[in-house]
């Protein structure tokens, strides 16, 4: 199957992280787990090979970058916090390149207390509270019963306790409303045809009044029911729709599930197990127009309550867990101070909902819940295929992409480029343009570095420019954070964390990870000249000339070229074409290597036939190494790429089982797994508590081989 095929097939991305915490103070590392889903199957995406993380302050700028490799939709990687960063609020944000086509990422908020610096808390600004109204069946319906959810959320997007009263046109009080911990509130209301409703909200001094959606008599409503084993879609409408006929749709992220006509008073029942998990949505049209859409939710909740155990500091925890066979998942073991915002897998159901949710355990999720955020939610899946996207998949490497154009006139057809690492063992590619000037080059996110470079070959004139597109996003929505609040019980919190934390980072060992290694690849012709194996020169041009036969120097010190005695050619190949320099792995000049002393430098390999990369061909290669491997004191020649390296792999966090009596165990993460593959039914976890006391919630996070969303937990006190 071919790479647009196999994009084709899983055409939209979504991506999960689970963190470590989204409570922390500086000096902590912040750990995160990367679930990459294709949106049509829910099971993880073996598409992109590398997930973009950024971390942003309230300002929205970017404060860290990093890439993580990914295998099978799976990656894993850590952020250390130092005591640079400003106390605040802060977005996480995930993505592939692949996602960049349809503007998606993940984002996840989270706190950072810097104690060793003075924070100034913003002034709160006085809470405006909105309220979003959402109709089940989609319309209010004139003298029938209607279910209508209201969300009142503030500009920060919290949620505000409020008190109101449900008035009819009169004025008089209906019922009082009352709104539940989520801010969300449940009316149901029988409204007359033409008569004005009101939501009266009490504020310090007086009433605010509010409007509610105006009934309609020739309009139908779309209700889904959960049945047993069957999803119920009933239509209705009032009297002016009820000779009308409709269409009735039900889709998921995979396609149509059914399109069949309907009358506007009917009932479709359909089975469960015949469905997709997940969210779904049915579509009612009339007069071939969307009158009606209900997004609902097609899967299981089920919590085992396993009551909240008692541990002993320095004792080994074991638990076990059932999950399906094959399972990726998450693992860890975590403080609980009260300031977290609760993480699960089901979250990324509110992704599409117009209501800011709060963050929910994964215990709290139940059916009328998830009813509510799919009630509110809109579906913005377009399954059609796409003919075109500016950004490929990342599949088995990673890519840089620009734009080459004329400096003067039109741009010529197919225009050389190639790329290069400086420091990087021949981590090279070339390419040539498409007709719009646009390429794409490839390299192993293993051994390419931040010394990246992109040049167009066989432009000795600088007829064209050159465009490197950013690997990240450049820009994000504005985002109005709430500002921190600091009781004294927080800040003696707070206290307590940073004392700890130090006494852990005093013990810790850092341990350096081996750089990745791989074998000079063979080149056929290529030869060898270690300069230890012969006199020295005191130039590098005079090296050229004794030693290196293959290439032509001139001896006129103020003339930088090499001339390429090129082997096995035709008489009559005239073409034109540059010799591959390389200086470190990067592309370099004559003049440049001409201008090195030849005591840094270790060998000077050469090969005088013609070589190719793909349709791209070079008159031979010579490629010089340094003893540093640091390209003496030479820029790499072409535009620079900002390019940020790849995180070594992610390891687990915990202790081993081994008690250390002389070692303090201070740390609140116990344990953390991010990279768990199940290889039975019963998943047995085990860890060691510390002697930070307190209660602690054991999670476990993921996906199972058919897609269905993992989301377990478990709390236990540490005394």
């Amino acid at each position: 199957m071919s790479l647009w095929s196999f994009a084709q097939q899983n055409i939209r991305e979504e991506v999960y992280v689970h963190l470590s915490s989204n409570d922390l103070i500086a000096g902590e590392t912040l750990h995160f787990s990367v679930f990459t889903r294709s949106v049509a199957t829910g099971r993880l995406s073996g598409l992109s090979s590398l997930v973009y993380i950024e971390l942003l302050d309230e300002a929205g700028d970017v404060v860290y970058r990093t890439k993580v490799y990914q295998e099978e939709g799976r990656a894993a990687g850590d952020i250390f916090l130092t005591t640079d960063l400003e106390t605040g609020r802060y977005q996480l944000m995930a993505y592939t390149r692949w996602m960049k086509n349809f503007e998606s990422y993940a984002r996840q908020e989270l706190t950072i207390v810097n104690p060793y610096k003075v924070y100034t808390s913003r002034s709160m600004l006085e809470p405006e509270v909105a309220l979003q109204f959402f109709v089940e069946g989609g319309r209010l319906l004139a003298q029938r019963e209607n279910v209508l959810l209201i969300c009142a959320r503030d500009q920060y997007g919290e949620v505000q306790p409020l008190k109101a009263k449900l008035l009819n046109g009169a004025g008089e009080k209906v019922e009082d409303v009352n709104f539940d911990a989520l801010g969300v509130a449940r009316v149901v209301l029988k409204p007359q045809l033409g008569e004005r409703y009101q939501l009266a909200i009490e504020t310090k001094d007086t009433f605010r009044f509010v409007d509610l959606p105006a009934s309609c008599d020739d309009c139908a409503q779309l209700h889904v029911y959960e049945m047993g084993e069957q999803i119920r879609i009933k239509i209705s409408s009032g009297e002016g729709w009820s000779q009308k006929v409709g269409q009735l749709l039900v889709v998921s992220s995979q396609g149509i599930l059914l399109d069949q006509q309907t009358t506007l008073t009917t009932e479709t029942l359909l089975v469960k197990d015949q469905l997709p998990q997940g969210a779904l949505v049915a579509q009612l049209y009339v007069d071939g127009i969307k009158v009606n859409e209900r997004l609902f939710w097609n899967g299981q909740f089920a919590h085992a309550d396993r009551g909240v155990k008692t541990y002993s500091s320095r004792t080994k925890v074991t638990e076990q867990f059932e999950l399906p066979k094959g399972s990726r998942v998450t693992v860890s073991a975590k403080k609980q101070y009260g300031s977290e915002s609760p993480q699960s897998m089901h979250s990324g159901a509110t992704r599409n909902s117009l209501v800011s949710w709060p963050g929910i355990a994964s215990e709290k999720w139940t059916a009328p819940l998830m009813d509510d955020v799919m009630l509110t939610s809109t579906w913005d899946l377009d399954t059609a295929r796409i003919d075109s996207v500016r950004y490929l998949p990342e599949f088995n490497s990673g890519i840089v992409q620009g734009k080459i154009e004329a400096r003067v006139g039109e741009l010529e057809r197919f225009v050389n480029v190639a790329l290069s690492f400086q420091g990087a063992d021949f981590e090279i590619d070339a390419t040539a343009t498409n007709r719009e000037g646009v390429f794409f080059l490839k390299y192993d996110p293993s051994f390419a570095n931040n010394k990246g470079v992109v040049r167009i070959l066989n432009d000795p004139e600088q007829r064209y420019l050159i465009e490197v597109y950013p690997e990240f996003y450049t820009q994000y929505p504005a985002w109005l954070a709430a500002p921190l609040q600091f009781d004294s019980g927080r800040l003696e919190q707070i206290t307590v964390r940073s004392i700890a934390n130090q006494i852990e980072n005093a013990y810790f060992t850092s341990v350096k990870e081996p750089s990745a290694q791989r074998k000079f690849p063979e080149v056929d012709g290529m030869v060898s000249y270690v300069l230890d194996e012969y006199t020295r020169f005191s130039t590098m041009r005079d090296t050229f000339i004794e030693l290196v036969y293959q290439v032509g120097v001139s001896k006129n010190e103020n003339k930088y070229y090499f001339k390429m005695r090129t082997a096995d050619i035709d008489y009559n190949d005239k073409y034109d074409v540059e010799t591959m320099v390389l200086l470190d792995g990067a592309f370099s000049t004559a003049e440049d290597i001409l201008n090195l002393s030849p005591y840094l430098v270790e060998r000077i390999d050469v090969m005088n036939k013609r070589y190719f990369m793909g349709s791209v061909m070079f008159d031979g290669i010579i490629s010089i190494k340094t003893f540093e491997n640091d390209g003496g004191d030479t820029a790499p020649l072409g535009a620079p790429m900002d390019l940020i390296e790849v995180q070594p792999e992610a390891q687990v966090v915990g202790t081993d089982g081994v008690l250390d009596l002389h070692k303090p165990m201070m740390n609140d993460l116990l344990y953390w797994a991010p990279l768990v593959v199940t290889d039975s039914t019963v998943f047995e976890v085990s860890f060691l508590t510390s002697e930070v006391k307190g209660r602690y919630v054991l999670q476990i996070e993921g996906v199972a081989p058919d897609g269905a969303s993992i989301s377990k937990s478990m709390y236990f006190d540490v005394k």
